[in-house]
Formats: C-alpha cells, sequence, structure tokens
C-alpha cells in the first residue's frame, strides 16, 4: 500500500489546506507568545506581592525596587500610589489603570477565539469543494480509471480540508478559554497587590 507524504497531502487538499496550514501555524505562535507572557507577568507578581509583604510600613514602600518591574502590576500601583489614603479616588485610578492595561494583557486572544471559531467553517468549506470536484470527476468526460482519479482527489481534499480545520480550531479554543482564565487571574492578582499597597500606607499613615 503506497505511503501518503505530507506534501502530497498539502496538494490534494488545495488552496483551502493551505490557508488552514497557516492558520495553524499562526495558532502555534501565539500559544508559544501567549504562554512565555503570562508565565513572565505572573513570575513578576510574585516578586511584587513578596516586597510588599516585607515591608513594614507604608512609609517604607520601596518604589525604587518595584520600578524595576516593567509590568502591568507595578504600572497599577504607581498610579494608584498618590490615591492610597483617598477611598474614592483610589478605587477610580485602580480601576483605570487596570484598564489600560488590559489591551496588553488580553492581546491576541480575540485572533484564537476567531481562529477557533472560523477555522471549522473553512475546512467544510474545502470539504465543499472536494466534494464538487469528485463529483465533476464522474460528471462528463471519458469514464474510467482518469475519472476513478479524480473522484479520489476529491474525496482526498474534502477529507484533508475537514481535518486540518479541526486541527486549527481545537488548540486555538483551548488556548483561548485557557489565557481568558489566565488574564482574569492576573487582573485579580493586580487588584490584590494595589489594595495590599492601599492597607500599609494606610497603616504607615495611622
Amino acid at each position: 500500500m503506497p505511503s501518503l507524504h505530507w506534501s502530497e497531502l498539502i496538494a490534494s487538499g488545495g488552496p483551502t489546506l493551505l490557508f488552514l496550514c497557516i492558520c495553524f501555524l499562526v495558532t502555534v505562535v501565539l500559544i508559544i507568545e501567549r504562554a512565555a507572557y503570562f508565565r513572565a507577568r505572573f513570575r513578576e507578581i510574585a516578586t511584587v506581592q513578596a516586597r510588599l509583604r516585607s515591608e513594614q510600613t507604608g512609609n517604607a514602600i520601596a518604589r525604587d525596587s518595584l520600578q524595576m518591574l516593567d509590568s502591568p502590576a507595578t504600572y497599577v500601583l504607581f498610579e494608584v500610589y498618590p490615591e492610597a489614603h483617598d477611598m474614592a479616588g483610589f478605587d477610580e485610578v485602580k480601576s483605570r489603570a487596570v484598564a489600560e492595561k488590559l489591551p496588553e494583557i488580553e492581546r491576541y486572544l480575540g485572533v484564537l477565539a476567531t481562529l477557533g471559531t472560523v477555522s471549522p467553517y473553512i475546512g467544510l468549506l474545502g470539504t465543499v469543494f472536494g466534494i464538487i470536484r469528485a463529483f465533476m470527476s464522474l460528471g462528463g468526460g471519458p469514464q474510467g480509471e482518469s475519472a476513478i482519479s479524480g473522484l479520489n482527489a476529491g474525496i482526498a481534499e474534502s477529507l484533508a480540508a475537514t481535518a486540518a480545520g479541526l486541527l486549527v480550531a481545537i488548540p486555538a479554543t483551548i488556548a483561548f478559554n485557557h489565557f481568558r482564565k489566565r488574564a482574569d487571574e492576573l487582573v485579580t492578582s493586580i487588584e490584590i497587590c494595589a489594595s495590599r499597597l492601599k492597607m500599609l500606607l494606610v497603616r504607615g499613615k495611622s
């Protein structure tokens, strides 16, 4: 039984499969980028929380030591620092600072959601094209070996496109749901750090 090489499989899938292969590569790159981003941000959050816990009073907050960290958490802390003694002003500034960092935290999540949603439909489109090609090979012209070859090519195109669509959609959807949860956890951690900073400053003033 002859084996089917990857190049032959991609060729049998037609343009739709080529497009889905590009979508798959984009999905893999975005997953790696977002995984590295959240890993680094949560490591910075842990450092910020450790430094806040090490301070005994609000007056002893080492702002210079936190400034070395380029992270959403430190940005929010520096924004709310002047408002730590004003309840209304603190909450307003914290919400605004977190909102300013949300585009960075949620970057590329929309792309992953789109790939997870659209890829099965693109695969279905390739399936339709493959079925049309299979029936066209039987609809006219000389019958025989060439017709069977055309039928096989159409079926291969349709099945390859369907499989490729699912191969893109499944990891993209899983990654979107995972990173969506990680983004919510990161925002919660930032808000906890801001509240802890406020408590330290209030204690230092009293």
